[in-house]
C-alpha cells in the first residue's frame, strides 16, 4: 500500500511542478528593423535571462539565441522588450509603457550581503528621447509629478503609497499618454 501511494504522489507531483521553459508565442526584431514571427523561449524561473538573452525560433523552425548587441527587441504575451544602452553595454529593458513618457524595467544580478540577488531599476524618457531618468522608487510621485505638470491628475491616482508600485506608475503613466495622445 505505502509503495502504492509514493508511486502515485510521485506521478501526481510531477504534473504540479511547472515546466523550466517554455516556447511561447512572440516575435524578434532585427537589427535592420524586420519583424520575424515565431517563438521565444522563456524560462519563468530565471527572469534575469529575459533582460540579457533571448532563444527565439523562427516560423521555419530554425531556433538561435540572441544577445541584445545582434537584435533590436523581441517579444511574447504582452512582454515588450528592447535592446538599449546600459553602462557601456546593450541590454534588453522591458517596455511597460510608451507615449509622451516611456516607462522601462530593467533586471540585473546585484550583490547584497555576499548573495547574488535579482534586483531591478525602473527609467522613464520623454517620447522617443533615447536619454532615459532613473526613477527614484522612494521618490516616485514627487519625480513625475515634474514630468506631467500639464496635468496632475493622473499621478494623483498613484496614491500616497511610500512604497513603489509598478502596477500602480504603469497605470499612470499609460493614463497620462492616453490623455497626452488625445490632446
Amino acid at each position: 500500500m505505502k509503495k502504492c501511494f509514493l508511486a502515485f504522489y510521485i506521478c501526481f507531483s510531477a504534473l504540479l511542478v511547472p515546466a523550466q521553459s517554455a516556447m511561447m508565442k512572440g516575435y524578434l526584431i532585427t537589427e535592420k528593423g524586420d519583424t520575424v514571427k515565431g517563438e521565444a523561449k522563456i524560462n519563468p524561473k530565471k527572469e534575469i535571462d529575459n533582460y540579457s538573452k533571448v532563444t527565439f525560433k523562427d516560423e521555419n523552425g530554425v531556433q538561435k539565441m540572441y544577445k541584445p548587441v545582434k537584435i533590436k527587441g523581441y517579444g511574447f504575451n504582452d512582454e515588450n522588450y528592447i535592446s538599449m544602452d546600459s553602462e557601456d553595454e546593450r541590454k534588453f529593458y522591458r517596455v511597460l509603457a510608451t507615449g509622451e513618457i516611456y516607462f522601462y524595467k530593467l533586471g540585473y544580478e546585484a550583490m547584497r550581503m555576499n548573495e547574488i540577488v535579482f534586483a531591478v531599476e525602473y527609467y522613464i524618457a520623454h517620447g522617443n528621447e533615447k536619454e532615459l531618468t532613473l526613477v527614484k522608487e522612494s521618490k516616485f510621485k514627487k519625480q513625475l509629478t515634474e514630468w506631467m505638470k500639464d496635468n496632475t491628475d493622473f499621478i494623483n491616482e498613484y496614491g500616497d503609497d511610500k512604497k513603489f508600485d509598478q502596477e500602480k506608475a504603469v497605470l499612470a503613466i499609460t493614463n497620462y499618454n492616453s490623455w497626452k495622445a488625445g490632446h
